[in-house]
């Protein structure tokens, strides 16, 4: 693999983790403002909102994983895009047209943008496991263990993070 094109792979994978982040961080204040909300008005969100917002954030976290992978150039990077893909395609058009949707019908343009990035995102999974085919992401199974260490304490963070901030205050959303 050419150093340029090594280059490219870690700042896409780069932008896949700080994309991660940011979702997460978004989800994350979009809860607090909701619980708030109803707490002010006295009446509790329908629960698909708040199940939307656990998807999306568990997506977030597996793109950022996926991402760090492949800033790592780890051959786990492959499974990880696949999955993270899945988990955005399923949500498209199985997931949010049936459970979410109807509660809080999405802007089109907004929901057009997701589809385009969904797109995108599929266009690199194809890109990413044909690297993975041709070795040209290292096994992960060869990588020090502090490495591997390291980025597994990484996602971990994030997702406890996740978990931590996606968290309701205590009353928060519920009706009295």
């Amino acid at each position: 693999m050419s150093i340029a094109s090594e280059i490219a792979f870690r700042i896409v994978g780069l932008f896949y983790v700080a994309s991660g982040v940011l979702v997460a961080r978004t989800l994350a204040m979009s809860a607090v403002t909701d619980a708030t909300w109803s707490a002010i008005v006295g009446k509790a969100s329908h629960p698909a909102e708040r199940a939307r917002e656990i998807w999306l954030a568990a997506g977030s976290v597996c793109v950022a994983a996926a991402g760090l992978a492949l800033m790592l150039m780890l051959d786990v990077a492959a499974p990880l895009f696949v999955l993270a893909t899945l988990q955005q395609l399923v949500y498209l058009y199985v997931v949010a047209p049936r459970f979410f949707d109807p509660h809080d019908a999405p802007e089109p343009t907004g929901r057009a943008r997701t589809r385009n990035a969904a797109f995108v995102h599929l266009a690199v999974t194809v890109v990413v496991v044909a690297a993975a085919m041709n070795g040209a992401l290292r096994p992960w199974r060869a990588e020090p263990v502090w490495l591997l260490g390291a980025a597994a304490a990484a996602v971990g963070f994030g997702a406890l993070w996740t978990l931590r901030a996606m968290r309701v205050p205590e009353g928060g959303g519920e009706a009295e």
